[in-house]
């Protein structure tokens, strides 16, 4: 769990430090290590991506809100795609050209494996502690009874049903009997980092939007987990800017943005 140290500035640092480890095990190199204005390029861990239903291809281009920047790719196609990043500064690497280039290199070293682009992605996390936010609704866990209690659409998740919920750390927030609102914490892409980096996944009923329901939630949420020790994610599709704002509202900043494609194996892995 994270240590507590004394002094905003400290706790930032260490939760930086914490999300920068994460991600450094996710993409197979050392962000920390990084120069200013350096690029590196680094191959991914197929089985992880696999079991996490991408198939065995993910090329992830992630730039720091800062300078530095770094390239996870397939095996197969490493060499091509590192010679390609080392030659381009981190702006460079995340522009369309780059994007194509290394698409090409991947589909050529793969017998010509069609790849699909996917939404480009910011990633925020937040450095310190949480403010709390008032509501008249209630904010509680949820568990498997509150199922039929949800008056939404089932956009991606059910909640009631998720691997957290058995864990006390899926949450729901009332009005009445019914769930407006509900969060669950995502499973982290590195295992050994479950102690210590949390990811929500947060859904409002379309309904009730505009509320000011999921901000509450994700505070609740987020003040959890930040009791339990873990630092938390948050990431959303470049478009969404409510989801954003959301985010940034209650403290969360900008951490990376990330664009990559996928291609599902053309055989069993």
């Amino acid at each position: 769990m994270l240590e507590r140290r004394s002094g905003g500035y400290a706790m930032a640092l260490q939760a930086r430090e914490v999300v920068d480890r994460f991600f450094s095990i996710r993409l197979g190199v050392s962000l920390a290590d990084l120069r200013p204005r350096e690029v590196a390029a680094a191959s991914c861990d197929r089985r992880t991506y696999a079991e996490r239903g991408y198939g065995f291809v993910r090329l992830l281009w992630v730039l720091h809100f800062g300078d530095r920047a770094a390239v996870s790719v397939h095996p197969g196609a490493l060499a091509e795609v590192a010679r390609l990043a080392w030659i381009r500064s981190p702006e460079q690497v995340l522009a369309d050209e780059f994007v194509l280039q290394a698409r090409q290199a991947v589909q050529s070293a793969l017998a010509g494996c069609s790849l699909k682009p996917t939404e480009d992605g910011v990633i925020l996390y937040h450095p310190g502690r949480a403010g709390r936010v008032r509501t008249q609704a209630r904010v509680r866990v949820i568990s498997p009874e509150d199922e039929d209690t949800w008056v939404g659409e089932r956009l991606f998740m059910r909640a009631a049903e998720h691997a957290s919920a058995r864990r006390g750390e899926a949450f729901g927030l009332f009005l009445g009997e019914h769930m407006v609102a509900e969060v669950v914490t995502q499973e982290p892409s590195v295992s050994e980092m479950a102690g210590l980096v949390a990811e929500d996944g947060i859904e409002v009923s379309e309904a009730d939007r505009g509320c000011g329901y999921g901000k509450a939630l994700l505070a609740h949420w987020t003040r959890e987990m930040q009791a339990r020790g873990r630092v938390c994610v948050h990431s959303t599709a470049a478009r969404n800017e409510a989801s954003i704002r959301l985010a940034e509202s209650l403290g969360y900043i900008g951490y990376a943005r990330a664009r990559s494609v996928v291609c599902s194996p053309r055989e069993a892995d």
